[in-house]
């Protein structure tokens, strides 16, 4: 178990994935935190989109997109109580935060405004898409944010990763033996 001095409040990040609910649940077990602040990014630019639709007119109504944004922070809160319920942890230590934006930079911003000793966040999150394109969020995260960052491989990345060291000088997985 690492010390912080006795008492630790950690920032755990969450999407409801198996990754980020096992990092939390390894941050838990590592840090033995006595304050939690939990911590979804909800992504509500699709339900923004009301007037994006060009020629063919909005692709949203006002309602529709007000829905949306709706449903996604409903989908933000269920995230954490999945979490919270898969922690172990006296609720009453757990603050629950469900914000709106990009998650690698308000992951940043809410660990300025809440000041933790550690922020946790999965080694990825939801969808090869995500983690190619837009950008890793544990890597901007530990890039940018102001408190220490502790970024939890999930056991599959971990094998991934064991596996390719096992790989000689080289070769590369798929190519064929000679």
């Amino acid at each position: 178990m690492l010390s912080f001095g006795g008492h630790v409040h950690a920032l755990i990040t969450t999407d409801g994935s198996e990754v980020s609910i096992e990092a939390a649940q390894k941050a838990v077990r590592l840090l033995n935190p006595t304050k939690i602040t939990l911590l979804t990014v909800a992504d509500t630019s699709v339900a923004n989109d009301s007037g994006a639709g060009g020629f063919e007119g909005n692709l949203l109504s006002p309602t529709e997109s007000l829905t949306a944004r709706n449903a996604i922070l409903d989908e933000g809160r269920d995230e954490l109580a999945g979490t919270v319920a898969s922690l172990g942890v006296e609720p009453s230590i757990v603050e629950h935060k469900v914000v709106e934006g990009s998650a690698g930079i308000m992951i940043c911003l809410v660990a300025k405004q809440t000041n933790p000793d550690v922020v946790v966040v999965g080694s990825h999150g939801r969808g090869w898409f995500k983690r190619v394109v837009i950008g890793s969020v544990s890597e901007y995260v530990s890039r940018h944010c102001v408190a220490p960052v502790l970024v939890i491989r999930h056991a599959d990345a971990a094998d991934a990763a064991e596996a390719a060291e096992d790989v000689p000088e080289g070769k590369t997985p798929d190519s064929s033996a000679t």
